[in-house]
């Protein structure tokens, strides 16, 4: 595996793994309070071709995770609300919200996947909770569809709007997976963005496992196989 190098791609800063000149790329979005290093190990533990370009792209907003440690994120969390949903044992339904900073996320992750649908002859996109709902929403709004979408432990936002553009992707193919036990993004919100995108004409593989809000090995495995697919396809 090549060695990541810092690079700006559209607006953002990333971690790089450089593949073939023109070949396939896939992005991965991190989670709220992590960075672009959290999900690099994915591309030496997926073994794909060498040809494939990887884009971990950091996200702009730092945020305090605990006392002295920061992390990134994409847009902000109500997170005295996520808490409060938490202690009470209710995952937080957050289908009819609209993130405050959603479309400024938005605006960035598309000048990221502009640049790359210019200089590669595919891309697969994707995230893990937050960077999960933003490559859903990047993936729902953007008129030029990617290859995949790779939906790790995302969950249902901002579904009016959704409802209005997700037409236009019937037919896109994703991946998604969520534990059974996650308490911040509850399994039935997981099984409603399932439902959502399979009924707008979407085909998705939906990997439930028995843990929580995390990416277990098997995911690994079966997101691997779902992206191989994908970027061996002729577009």
């Amino acid at each position: 595996m090549k060695t990541a190098i810092d690079k700006s791609i559209g607006s953002l800063k990333t971690l790089t793994i450089e593949g073939k000149p023109g070949g396939p790329a896939v992005v991965l979005f991190h989670g709220y309070g992590a960075d672009a290093s959290d999900l690099m190990p994915m591309a030496e533990m997926m073994n794909l071709s060498s040809e494939v370009t990887w884009v971990f792209p950091n996200a702009p907003h730092e945020v305090i995770i605990a006392p002295g440690f920061y992390g990134r994120a994409w847009y902000q969390i109500d997170s005295k609300r996520l808490e409060a949903a938490m202690v009470r044992g209710e995952p937080l339904d957050m289908s009819q919200t609209i993130p405050p900073g959603l479309e400024s996320a938005r605006r960035a992750a598309t000048s990221l996947y502009d640049q790359l649908q210019k200089d590669h002859s595919t891309v697969v996109i994707g995230g893990f909770s937050q960077g999960a709902m933003l490559a859903t929403d990047l993936a729902l709004n953007h008129n030029k569809k990617p290859a995949g979408l790779v939906i790790l432990s995302g969950t249902l936002i901002n579904q009016p709007q959704w409802q209005s553009v997700v037409a236009k992707s019937s037919g896109l193919s994703f991946f998604q997976s969520h534990g059974k036990n996650d308490a911040l993004l509850g399994f039935e919100q997981a099984e409603a963005l399932n439902s959502f995108l399979s009924d707008a004409g979407l085909h998705g593989d939906f990997y439930a496992f028995s843990g929580g809000h995390e990416i277990p090995a098997k995911v690994i495995e079966k997101m691997g196989q779902f992206i191989r697919s994908r970027v061996t396809q002729k577009r």
